[in-house]
């Protein structure tokens, strides 16, 4: 495979052709989360309690049984025939670097990753690495797998030179692999809730810490290019990837800027066209939002390449709103095409939510999870799935709540729906995910070796069904 750089704006190969980065991330496998995997809270959280329910024993086995299956050479082989030539591979820091032995590498990690890079550079697909969950947590949420709810690391230099070592550890064992397209050095980052998200410093109260994330950035870049000179680096916005007024112009040539671009209608419910949150949705709407993201911007400021890391639509609601919301995600994909812009859709295998393929609801893993997906369901405790076919009980119960505080205080500023959407991440996604979690561990408990490795079948590639709606629509728009 050709290393991929960027030239003139355009990312290129060896012999200077353009090359149009678009395919998936693989979220839920060496970065688990709760809706991609069907548990409830964090990651940490949930480990910790499958090892109690367990053993330390019983519980690696499981989840290192899950992680051969979730992403297989088959997986990457059906990525490609459906005319992609990219991954990106959201990673936890957990996999290479324990918080008792900081500074210290596991070889398990880089081995694993290893083998999905050996098994890509056979199949042509090029791999973006993604730093998703750091130490000390880039942002304040569950896919960061945040347990505290504060974003810590742009408050403690531990933290920061954590993560500039932890990429000086990736940038030498990878610096020679042409598979690897490049490095997304931090996913979503939030650098103006260092101390958690509230209703006064987040949504339209939200103030970047420009100083901060453009150090950090300079820090690790730095680091990297002491050890690798030719990857492409890619650089996200702040605030969950969507502001980039205050980062600094481009302070190297092989630099690739990346936003996240969701959009109403590819959540529902509701029809494409129409109306969400009372602004009209169609293809011109959808092209003005593009046009108008500060990522967008940036990148038509600077002449840099412009790659749209996530976004897509959500497929579990209603059956008959599953046209709209392919419908919005054509017109997504073909407005980044018509723009020459890299994507990665997210994502690529969950239990029937955004994915390329679904994990069957007959398999065992999804029977057993079945009834705390369902307390799930009914506290709302998925933040990011939560609002579909009604609003869950445990929301009515957490906006009362939530209104109840801004009537006390007298405060008028703040929009109560904002203020119920920012509390519901820390009482329903962070308290009662936590709280259900011994419920979910204790669903696998009497289970032998043997079993679990069964069970964790489920993830494998010819156990799930195909979103065969959607593929033909990538299939259309791969090639």
């Amino acid at each position: 495979m050709d290393l991929l750089q960027v030239r003139n704006g355009k990312i290129v190969d060896e012999s200077g052709n353009p090359v149009y980065l678009r395919g998936t991330c693989v979220g839920g496998f060496m970065n688990m989360e709760d809706f991609i995997n069907g548990y409830p809270g964090t990651e940490s959280g949930m480990k910790r309690e499958m090892t109690k329910a367990l053993g330390a024993g019983k519980a690696e086995l499981f989840f290192e049984t899950i992680l051969d299956n979730f992403l297989a050479e088959e997986d990457i082989r059906l990525i490609r025939e459906t005319g992609a030539n990219c991954i990106r591979i959201p990673l936890s820091y957990r996999h290479f670097e324990d918080d008792q032995n900081p500074f210290i590498y596991k070889e398990e990690g880089f081995k694993r990753l290893d083998a999905v890079l050996d098994a890509c550079e056979r199949q042509g697909v090029y791999v973006i690495l993604d730093m998703h969950a750091l130490s000390g947590w880039q942002n304040c949420h569950w896919h960061s797998d945040n347990e505290r709810g504060a974003a810590l690391l742009w408050s403690f230099r531990h933290f920061q030179e954590r993560i500039i070592a932890l990429w000086e550890a990736i940038a030498q064992r990878y610096k020679d692999r042409n598979a690897v397209a490049g490095y997304d050095l931090m996913n979503e980052p939030s650098t103006g809730t260092p101390t958690g998200e509230h209703a006064y410093d987040f949504y339209e109260f939200y103030q970047s810490d420009w100083k901060a994330i453009n150090k950090l950035y300079r820090e690790i870049a730095d680091a990297v290019r002491k050890i690798d000179k030719k990857h492409i680096l890619f650089l996200e916005g702040d605030n969950y990837s969507r502001n980039f007024e205050g980062l600094e112009k481009p302070f190297e040539d092989n630099l690739a800027y990346s936003s996240h671009n969701y959009i109403p209608p590819g959540y529902g419910p509701g029809t494409y066209p129409g109306y969400y949150g009372g602004v009209y949705w169609d293809k011109n709407r959808q092209r003005a939002e593009f046009l108008n993201h500060q990522g967008t911007q940036f990148a038509l400021k600077h002449h840099v390449p412009l790659w749209v890391g996530e976004f897509g639509s959500q497929y579990h609601g209603f059956p008959e709103e599953l046209p709209y919301r392919l419908a919005s995600m054509e017109d997504q994909l073909d407005i980044y095409n018509t723009f020459g812009v890299h994507w990665t859709t997210w994502t690529y295998k969950d239990p029937g939510i955004m994915g390329w393929v679904f994990l069957d609801p007959e398999s065992e893993y999804m029977k057993i999870i079945q009834p705390v997906q369902e307390q799930k369901r009914i506290l709302g405790a998925e933040n990011f799935v939560a609002d579909y076919a009604g609003v869950a009980e445990g929301r009515k119960k957490s906006r009362a709540l939530a209104d109840y505080i801004l009537d006390v205080m007298g405060e008028t500023r703040i929009d109560k729906a904002s203020n119920a959407f920012v509390m519901n991440y820390g009482v329903l996604n962070g308290y009662a995910g936590a709280m259900l979690q011994p419920a979910y561990a204790r669903r696998f408990a009497g289970y032998s070796e043997d079993d679990l490795e069964r069970i964790a079948g489920g993830f494998k590639l010819e156990n799930c069904v195909k979103n065969q709606p959607y593929l033909n629509l990538l299939k259309h728009m791969l090639h």
